[in-house]
This record gives C-alpha cells, structure tokens and sequence, in this order.
C-alpha cells in the first residue's frame, strides 16, 4: 500500500478524532486550552494509529 496514502489516512483520523473530542468534551473551556487539548489529543492518537499499524506489520511480514 501506498505510504503517503497512509500517512494521509493517520492524518485525517487524528484530526477529525482529536476535534470530536474537543467539541464534545471541552465545550467551556477558553481558546487557548482547547487548542493545548487538541494538539495533546491528535499526537496522542497519531503515536497510537502507529504503534498499531507497527503490530500490524509485524504481524503479518
């Protein structure tokens, strides 16, 4: 598979899970805290999409 295609998918997913659980969970906090929030969210899921596609492939080559 095609890595820039993944790496765009890894990309989206973070983005538009770490914005979901910013607009649902963090709706009466200040600006500033919900973009800490969001850039601690979207590496958090980016190093976890990761490590799973790293078992993934280790798995399975």
């Amino acid at each position: 598979m095609n890595y820039a295609l993944i790496g765009s998918v890894i990309f989206f997913v973070a983005t538009f899970f770490s914005w979901l659980l910013i607009k649902f969970n963090y709706a009466d906090k200040s600006k500033q805290v919900k973009w800490a929030l969001f850039v601690l969210f979207f590496w958090l899921l980016n190093f976890l999409q990761l490590i799973v596609l790293a078992f993934y492939y280790q798995l399975n080559y």
